[in-house]
């Protein structure tokens, strides 16, 4: 999705969503990461995470990055804080975070925004 024109409207259906290539997030398999689109300097990635039901994004922080996450679906404690679907979390930069899925699946849309094109983070291509 990142290789999209910019000079243009793109939708994607839920079916292309589906359709989208995913990978593990830290290699981890019950984290699934599908990057959606990066600017093409590198300064803000837009992505979904889709979570199995109990799976950890193990603590870790962003030392010069900031991430902005909606709930989809599901239920997640971020940073120790319930999320629920419809909720939305921000996470400044350098804060600690874990996140961590309840009982069923979990669907979060993430922008992770690093303060260079350069930056510290494993949510794939970038």
């Amino acid at each position: 999705m990142s290789d999209a024109p910019q000079d243009k409207v793109t939708v994607l259906s839920a079916e292309a969503l589906a359709q989208l290539k995913s990978f593990p997030l830290h290699g981890d398999e019950r984290l699934q990461n599908k990057l959606l689109w990066k600017s093409p300097n590198g300064d803000t990635i837009v992505g979904l995470i889709q979570m199995a039901p109990g799976a950890r994004d193990v603590g870790h922080n962003h030392p010069s990055a900031t991430q902005h996450t909606w709930v989809v679906d599901g239920t997640v404690s971020i940073g120790g804080v319930e999320a629920t679907a419809g909720s939305y979390a921000f996470v400044p930069p350098g804060v600690d975070h874990e996140t961590v899925a309840g009982d069923e699946p979990v669907t979060m849309f993430y922008i992770y925004q690093p303060f260079a094109a350069e930056h510290d983070h494993d949510h794939g291509d970038h």
